[in-house]
């Protein structure tokens, strides 16, 4: 089982990092929540232990636009914060569960195996269908009628993320944003790239392109 833990404390890092070691579990951790959630984007992992309070972005952030973009990976939130007000707050972004601090290491396991166990299927939608595409967010598998796509991880993103958002046009800096973050320089070459290598994988050539350039302000996929 891969964990990823995403927690700025470099001391509890280190220790919960160890210790779920010594139960068998290969666990990758990163500092901020901008990089875990580039990780969890990209990353194969059972299950995400997501701090509410990170550098730059937080952990509600993280774990709302993580749900957004179709990732399905079970998330146990940490947090200092043990308010009816927060719980609600972290629960209704998409967290499965939550977990406040200081807790016992022996809580901590028991919560993630039981996220472990609940059947993925009833956790999150299984698929993002417009017309004949499709995204296996369990399976990171895109297809165009039927076709597997092979495509990179930055074009999965901006696939899933176009699909997911079918019928609204979505500006070029809010896609920026939603593949690169706080990192991109606000220039559009980069993303127009993408675009022209994610249309030369989805497109059959005959009925012209599915993603819709909306001049002057970004790109769509019309709903059929």
């Amino acid at each position: 089982m891969r964990l990823l833990l995403i927690e700025d404390d470099p001391g509890l890092s280190a220790s919960l990092s160890r210790a779920l070691r010594d139960q068998r579990f290969a666990v990758d951790s990163v500092p901020d929540g901008e990089t875990g959630l580039s990780q969890l984007s990209g990353g194969d992992y059972q299950l995400a232990i997501l701090d509410i309070v990170l550098p730059g972005r937080d952990g509600l952030s993280v774990c709302s636009e993580a749900r957004k973009l179709g990732i399905s990976t079970p998330i146990l939130m940490l947090t200092a914060r043990d308010s009816v007000a927060d719980r609600v707050s972290g629960l209704n972004t998409g967290a499965d569960d939550y977990l406040a601090k200081p807790f016992a290491f022996p809580e901590l396991l028991a919560r993630i195996h039981a996220l472990l166990r609940r059947p993925l299927e009833a956790l999150r939608p299984r698929t993002v269908e417009v017309g004949d595409l499709s995204v296996d967010v369990l399976r990171h598998r895109a297809t165009s009628a039927g076709r597997v796509l092979q495509l990179t991880k930055t074009e999965y993103r901006l696939l899933l993320y176009l699909l997911t958002n079918a019928g609204m046009v979505l500006t070029k800096d809010s896609i920026l944003e939603r593949l690169w973050g706080t990192e991109h320089d606000g220039s559009t070459n980069l993303l127009e790239v993408y675009i022209k290598l994610l249309r030369r994988k989805i497109d059959d050539g005959a009925s012209g392109s599915r993603i819709r350039t909306v001049r002057g302000v970004g790109y769509t996929i019309d709903k059929p």
